[in-house]
């Protein structure tokens, strides 16, 4: 399944120090990188994980 940064609601932040932070409060998902594509594929590799992790835990409860 491919996520597109586009399908959920972010944050880009701009740090003091040049770098990026991406935020998606509603999913809990933090990510930064030197460069705002550097922060999007954080992001997005983040976001996978996330929504793997909340799968695996979705399925294990039908499980039961």
């Amino acid at each position: 399944m491919s996520i597109k940064l586009r399908d959920v609601k972010t944050k880009v932040i701009r740090e003091k120090d040049g770098s990026y932070a991406i935020v998606c409060s509603a999913l809990g998902v933090y990510t930064v990188g030197g460069t705002l594509d550097e922060a999007r594929k954080n992001f997005e590799e983040a976001l996978e994980l996330h929504l793997s992790a909340v799968r695996e835990k979705a399925i294990e409860a039908v499980a039961r």
